[in-house]
């Protein structure tokens, strides 16, 4: 295994535990423009010794196509009740073709408050990306909008934002889809998501509420 697959595999593990971030995250960028970061430095951290040892594995419920719907365990500090229901969403990781240690995690749930349903799209993104411009989504080779980053952890950055529903109708119908995220303004590095099983993944997250 190679030093950038395995450091790539880390950042997935890593994305693949922050499914509950997502809940109440506000959807204004949380962080300022910052000056052009270092490109040696873009991608995944490799983790000190002993670090995310202890980091659960994802229980992956259901897997429709490119999509795997995966859920972890509230916190105990959040909910107290014991009855409470997984967190679960819709996950998809990718990584660029030609550089295998930068890749990203795209995970969508589905949020019920009262009779309304928002569905959140959460991107885990490797530090060193230029924040300002967000993360860009293209749906068969139309622009569609930007995901701004809220946070970065040592080892990543989050973008998120509400899905709206003329987005997801074009994740529905669409084949494929690029995120693009940028080493500086003008430099944007777009990856691959596959749509293939899109649909039924979405759907079936109802099934997990």
């Amino acid at each position: 295994m190679t030093l950038a697959t395995w450091k790539l595999r880390r950042l997935t593990c890593i994305a693949a535990g922050t499914i509950g971030l997502i809940a109440g995250a506000s959807l204004t960028v949380a962080q300022q423009a910052q000056q052009t970061p270092d490109l040696k430095q873009f991608g995944p951290r490799i983790n000190q010794p002993g670090q995310q040892a202890n980091a659960p594995k994802p229980d992956i419920a259901a897997t429709h196509g490119d999509w795997s719907i995966q859920c972890e365990a509230p916190s105990k500090a959040a909910h107290s009740d014991a009855a409470q229901k997984k967190i679960c969403g819709m996950v998809q990781s990718t990584q660029d073709e030609k550089r295998k240690g930068i890749g990203l995690t795209i995970i969508l749930r589905k949020d019920k408050k009262d009779d309304k349903t928002m569905s959140m799209m959460q991107v885990i993104a490797p530090i060193g990306v230029y924040l300002p411009l967000g993360v860009a989504l293209e749906i068969d080779g139309g622009a569609v909008g930007r995901v701004p980053f809220t946070r970065c952890a040592p080892q990543l950055c989050i973008a998120v934002a509400e899905t709206s529903a003329p987005t997801l109708e074009k994740l529905r119908k669409g084949t494929a889809a690029n995120f693009i995220i940028y080493e500086a303004p003008g430099l944007g590095v777009p990856l691959a998501i596959s749509l293939k099983g899109f649909t039924a993944a979405y759907d079936d997250l109802d099934n997990y509420q």
